[in-house]
């Protein structure tokens, strides 16, 4: 309030000392008093002229936030749907790799293979049975062995027109006539029924005392009984324990049967 008063009585004595001068018409004092005039406002010119500097800076700067703020959201926004893209391409190339080799497997393959899709899978029975998008208008017929490229998924049971139902390995019912590399060790090999959704064990029983299997040893088709051909790998042996008449050797599968995509069905050798 003070220094509001000064500049209002600074601004009627300068139009009083004006008025005084014009009143002269003298030129030269009205151009001193133009001056001195001139002279008394610069300061306060000078002063707004600073203030209006000072809030157009800030003006800007604040603008050059908002900008700055939606260019960093913009870059977020663009590295999220990057990462998403690169996830995308990864899995994308992991399912080629996963196809050329079940390709080459096709090609290289001793037996007629018809490949197939997996159609459908209960929770309730997911290690024991699934079913397939091929039928006998396909040339399915019941038991015929099913597998991947890494090794036996389990053999068809119940077949229509245009899908069928195949037994997995896992399953206490798909038994397998099997023998032990660098041995002369074959038995029986079955999963083990457990209670609902849980992973079943895998195991080779009938074998000698004395078999002595080491972990890692693989563990095949030995061809016995007609159903699957000889070669086709079951899996290696994770533990062997001796029982009071036999062996026994609990196997790691070779198929991981949890996450089965795509199989092959063999419907003849190649000649």
């Amino acid at each position: 309030m003070r220094i509001r008063s000064k500049l209002i009585a600074l601004a009627v004595f300068a139009v009083a000392v004006l008025v005084l001068i014009l009143g002269t018409g003298n030129p030269a004092a009205v151009r001193g008093a133009q001056s001195a005039f001139l002279g008394l406002l610069s300061p306060f010119l000078r002063s707004g002229s600073s203030l209006e500097r000072k809030f157009n800076a800030l003006r800007e700067g604040l603008k050059s936030i908002d900008e700055l703020e939606h260019e960093n959201r913009m870059l977020r926004l663009s590295n999220r749907e990057l990462s998403a893209t690169n996830q995308t391409l990864r899995g994308m190339e992991a399912e080629n790799a996963r196809l050329r080799k079940a390709l080459d497997y096709r090609a290289k393959a001793p037996f007629k293979l018809i490949s197939a899709r997996i159609i459908g899978r209960d929770t309730s029975t997911w290690f024991n049975q699934i079913i397939i998008d091929r039928g006998s208008e396909d040339g399915i017929r019941r038991d015929m062995p099913v597998l991947t490229e890494d090794g036996l998924v389990g053999k068809t049971t119940i077949v229509s027109e245009r899908s069928s139902m195949v037994i997995l390995m896992s399953d206490e019912n798909c038994k397998v006539a099997a023998s032990v590399e660098n041995s002369r060790e074959q038995g029986i090999v079955r999963g083990e029924r457990l209670s609902s959704g849980s992973t079943p064990m895998v195991s080779l029983f009938f074998l000698s005392k004395q078999a002595g299997l080491t972990p890692g040893q693989k563990v095949m088709t030995s061809g016995v009984g007609g159903v699957f051909p000889a070669g086709i790998q079951l899996g290696a042996v994770e533990e062997f324990k001796v029982r009071e008449l036999d062996g026994i050797a609990t196997l790691i599968p070779a198929v991981d049967l949890a996450t089965l995509q795509d199989v092959f069905v063999v419907i003849g050798e190649k000649r």
